[in-house]
Order: structure tokens, then C-alpha cells, then sequence
């Protein structure tokens, strides 16, 4: 099991924090051409699966007819992703944390500014940036592959956690653009778990992240 430090640096890292503070330019590109390789592979061996995955072929394909592939929609898949991470959020518990933090995290700006919806559109705001910047091209000159990928993603994110994915699946199937974000909100969701296991621990990790570890 992890530390709620690691669990923290984790979160950290997701949303590219570093010296340069919250604000901070993302570097990171989201989507690995090799990994949607290895899921392209699977998806040909797998033929236990396969009507259901020729149904999520036809859902992606009328994502992409729609041209869903906009900040927005981003943002959205991001935004309800990290709503259970913000609903575990203690305020007050961590605001003493915060004040004391100068620049590491999140500046001058009060916390209790970025609690709540707001704090949850800081980091998709950041998530959003990083997709945007480097891993659009990628996903496009792969479509083949990053479909297997979107549907072997979603499935496990139906598996690990079941209301996430119903609520991004009535939304449009945007259960199937999961996987474009998954790196982002993954480290959010173990902090969930955490949370719903021990709250105090969950108190730590958000200490952690808040200080800027």
C-alpha cells in the first residue's frame, strides 16, 4: 500500500508540479503509442469480447463523428472525474496547511478560492493544457490503435470504479475518451480510495498535496 506521501507526490506529478508553483507549464504528453500497441494486440486475441467490443467500436465512432475532441469535452471527462476527490476534501482541516504555503502550490491566492468547483477546475484547467499541448496529434495518428485502447479502458474503469464510468457513459459515452485523461485523475481516485478506507489518511495525502509535499 502506499504512503499518503507517495500517494501525494503521485497527484503532484499527475498535474506537473514543481518549482515554477501550481501555474507551472505541463510538459507531460498523456497518450503512450506503444501501450495502445499492446491493447490493439489484445483486442485481435480477444474474442471473448468481441460483439461487445465491436458495440464500443460503433460508440466511438459516433464520439468522433460529433467531433468531440475539444477542450471542453476535455475538461468535462476531468471535471467529474476529480468530483470525488473534492467532495472528500476537509477545509479546515487542511486551510492552516495552505496559509503557510508561499509559492509551492498555489501561490497568494486564499484557499478557500480553490475549494470546491473551483479547485476542480484548477486542475482540469491544467489537465486540459497538457492534452492539448502534445497529445492531440498522437491520438489522431492512431485512431486504429487508441480505439482498442478507449474500450479496454473504460471496461476497467467499469470494473474499479463503476459510478465514475456510469457517469461519464450517460454524458454521451464519454467513458470511452477515459483513457485520454487517465493519467491525470488515476492518482486522484487511489487518494479517494484512501478516503473511504481511512479519512485520516486522506486527511494526510491532501496535506501533502497542498503543501506541496
Amino acid at each position: 500500500m502506499d504512503s499518503a506521501k507517495e500517494i501525494a507526490r503521485d497527484m503532484l506529478e499527475a498535474i506537473n508540479i514543481d518549482g515554477s508553483g501550481f501555474w507551472g507549464a505541463i510538459g507531460k504528453g498523456f497518450i503512450s503509442f506503444p501501450v495502445s500497441l499492446a491493447y490493439l494486440g489484445y483486442d485481435f486475441i480477444d474474442t471473448e469480447h468481441r460483439r461487445d467490443n465491436l458495440d464500443d467500436k460503433f460508440r466511438l465512432a459516433r464520439l468522433v463523428k460529433k467531433g468531440v475532441f475539444n477542450h471542453q469535452v476535455i475538461e468535462q471527462i476531468i471535471k467529474i472525474s476529480l468530483e470525488d476527490f473534492i467532495s472528500h476534501i476537509h477545509a479546515e482541516k487542511i486551510s492552516s496547511i495552505v496559509k503557510n504555503v508561499s509559492g509551492s502550490f498555489m501561490g497568494k491566492m486564499a484557499f478557500t478560492e480553490l475549494t470546491g468547483v473551483k479547485l476542480g477546475e484548477a486542475i482540469a484547467s491544467r489537465g486540459v493544457s497538457a492534452f492539448f499541448a502534445g497529445s492531440l496529434a498522437g491520438l489522431l495518428l492512431s485512431v486504429g490503435a487508441e480505439t482498442s485502447r478507449a474500450i479496454y479502458t473504460s471496461r476497467d474503469l467499469e470494473d474499479r470504479n463503476p459510478v465514475l464510468h456510469n457517469k461519464l457513459r450517460r454524458l454521451g459515452d464519454l467513458d470511452l475518451l477515459y483513457f485520454i485523461v487517465e493519467d491525470i485523475v488515476k492518482p486522484f481516485e487511489k487518494a479517494c480510495e484512501v478516503g473511504n478506507r481511512n479519512p485520516a489518511e486522506f486527511d494526510k495525502v491532501c496535506e501533502y498535496f497542498f503543501g506541496g509535499l
